[in-house]
């Protein structure tokens, strides 16, 4: 591997806005080597919301960042295509430069190969437990096919089963050998994956033996045949593997599936989310006020209590979104972000109305979430700050001070009263704020 770069996010107070703060991930333009536009995009957030990771678009490498100080290790040795997929609680991320399977620890700067067994081409990694003592992917054999594999304990990696014909049922004609794993619990018992090209997901369990059982819960649900149609214990058309998620405790899978309109005469995609404690499916048929213009709700990240966040989208598009959306464990109506979230808007608000923003993770408790936007100052195609990837952090529960990422400023560390009382976050009037490297400033927070 080349020698790994690493510098610390500069952060900066801004104002403090309700009850969300926004911390924003970005460099100078001479702080990556060789690039003058560097671009993070955060793809995955730690169960306790410490840790975010992910990829640098445009150079082919890989990040990973400490969102509580703002410190940011990253590595430019991919030629076409290196991410981090999944980070621990303790800032050990998995992932791939290229076809190399990786795991990249914050605190070491150490980069490793994972091990590949006898007869496959390679192995991605792609998700990690909280202690990163499980870890999950897919194998590659020599057809190029992968299947679904998971190593415990630095043990070998080893291919997750296949479900039987009668477990797949009608849907075992519908997709190819291909397997993958994409995400473990945060306890590594339950793990989510794909069969097929991301035809349809499936979730495999732990036994107390030991071994992960398959549960292909769409051969339970979705409609296969034309015998199904008028079948009401299976009430989707169809449901999709490319937009899943999973919680931390293994609970909840999100993804979208297409049900029936309310006179059966067309379908229409919905949010549905698994539990894979009771087996059951909550599909979120309800029209929404903000699902205008035939537009769907794409889950991409949800949290322990069922919260989940997702973009709004065109189904002949999902990859293109209209604004970020976040749907409140034991709510029927979906709320964007811009409307829920004071600081965000102010200072994401654009980006997001203009369809440039993906949330991509939700710490465990939903205090914390994870996105990367088209950022500019201005979206002035003549600027002379031209739009660029940034990665934020969104912290919904007021634990924090406001925060933005820029310059060469150091971070703040304790926030006092005028007469010396320590505060959790700025108060209006006049502040004192203690930085990292020990210097002090006065700031006044209107």
């Amino acid at each position: 591997m080349k020698k790994l770069f690493t510098f610390s996010i500069a952060l900066a107070l801004a104002a403090h806005l309700m009850a969300d703060s926004v911390r924003v991930f970005k460099c100078s333009e001479d702080g990556i080597p060789g690039q003058t536009e560097p671009q993070f995009m955060g793809l995955s957030m730690s169960a306790d919301g410490h840790y975010i990771c992910g990829t640098v678009q445009q150079g082919g490498g890989i990040f990973i960042a400490d969102s509580f100080t703002g410190s940011v290790k990253f590595n430019l040795d991919g030629e076409y295509s290196s991410e981090l997929r999944s980070v621990d609680n303790f800032g050990k991320a998995i992932g791939f430069i290229d076809d190399d399977g990786v795991l990249y620890s914050f605190d070491t700067e150490e980069i490793s190969s994972l091990n590949v067994p006898d007869g496959y081409r390679y192995v991605l990694g792609e998700g990690l437990s909280d202690d990163g003592s499980v870890m999950v992917g897919e194998l590659t054999v020599q057809s190029f096919d992968t299947m679904a594999a998971f190593s415990a304990g630095d043990g070998a990696w080893t291919p997750l089963p296949n479900p039987s014909d009668a477990e797949l049922g009608d849907l075992k004609d519908k997709f190819s050998n291909s397997s993958a794993a994409k995400f473990v619990s945060s306890d590594g018992k339950v793990i989510l994956g794909h069969m097929g090209s991301f035809t349809y997901p499936i979730v495999w369990t732990r036994n107390d033996a030991g071994e992960y059982i398959p549960d292909f819960f769409p051969a339970r649900f979705v409609k296969a045949v034309e015998a199904d149609r008028y079948d009401d214990s299976k009430p989707l058309y169809g449901i999709t593997a490319m937009f899943t998620c999973m919680s931390h405790n293994g609970k909840y899978v999100g993804t979208v599936g297409l049900i029936a309109n309310e006179t059966n005469t067309d379908t229409r995609l919905v949010p549905v989310i698994y539990n894979t404690e009771d087996k059951t499916l909550k599909i979120y048929s309800e029209s929404q006020t903000i699902d205008a213009m035939d537009m769907g709700l794409y889950p991409r990240a949800i949290a322990d209590d069922g919260t989940f966040i997702g973009t709004v989208a065109s189904p002949s598009s999902p990859d293109g979104n209209l604004g970020a959306f976040i749907m409140k464990a034991g709510d029927e109506q979906a709320q964007l972000f811009v409307e829920v979230f004071p600081a965000f808007n102010e200072q994401l608000g654009e980006s997001d109305l203009i369809g440039q923003n993906l949330p991509t993770g939700i710490s465990a408790d939903g205090n914390y979430i994870l996105g990367y936007t088209y950022y500019s100052a201005d979206y002035d195609i003549d600027s002379d700050d031209p739009a660029y990837y940034i990665t934020y952090v969104l912290s919904v529960d007021d634990s924090g001070v406001d925060q933005i990422a820029s310059g060469n400023s150091v971070a703040p560390v304790a926030v006092f009263s005028i007469d010396g009382r320590s505060l959790t976050h700025m108060q209006k009037g006049l502040n004192i704020v203690r930085n990292s490297d020990g210097s002090v400033s006065k700031i006044l927070k209107r």
